[in-house]
């Protein structure tokens, strides 16, 4: 009986290291490339969150600078969430998707927007309402759009 229990405890232990390796038991991606989401509002910069401050939320996860930003992400996520999910908030203006990046930003009317290059927040602040106006219009088409190719 003690063979049989050990043989099934290896077993076990076999079918988890196998479904890890397959990649069917997948770990969340690590969201806004680790930067914290709420240091754009406190901060007002791109901060890099730390591995010990993190929070998995909507299949990603989330770093955070401080324990403060943690419990703050945690209680209202959606106001940290960048709009877009992520995607340059100009480009999908213009109808496409582009990646944004985590140290182009800009926070407009207590919402964070990313963007795929340092032009991106110009363009914004020079009429936030057009971009916005032209960007919620796109979004319903361009977040049917597939994913470009990561370079």
């Amino acid at each position: 009986m003690k063979k049989l229990s050990i043989s099934l405890i290896f077993a076990g232990c076999i079918g988890v290291l196998t479904l890890l390796s397959s990649g069917l038991v997948q770990a969340a991606d690590i969201a806004l490339k680790g930067y914290d989401p709420v240091a754009y509002f406190t901060d007002q910069r791109a901060t890099v969150g730390n591995e010990q401050y993190q929070y998995e939320w909507d299949g990603a996860l989330y770093q955070f600078a401080s324990a403060k930003h943690l419990e703050m992400f945690k209680a209202d996520p959606d106001h940290y969430l960048p709009q877009y999910n992520t995607w340059c908030a100009a480009s999908v203006a213009k109808g496409v998707k582009v990646y944004g990046n985590p140290e182009h930003w800009l926070v407009v009317d207590d919402r964070l927007y990313l963007f795929g290059g340092p032009v991106g927040p110009d363009l914004m602040r020079a009429d936030p309402s057009a971009m916005k106006s032209k960007a919620d219009a796109n979004w319903p088409t361009v977040v049917r759009l597939p994913d470009p190719s990561r370079k």
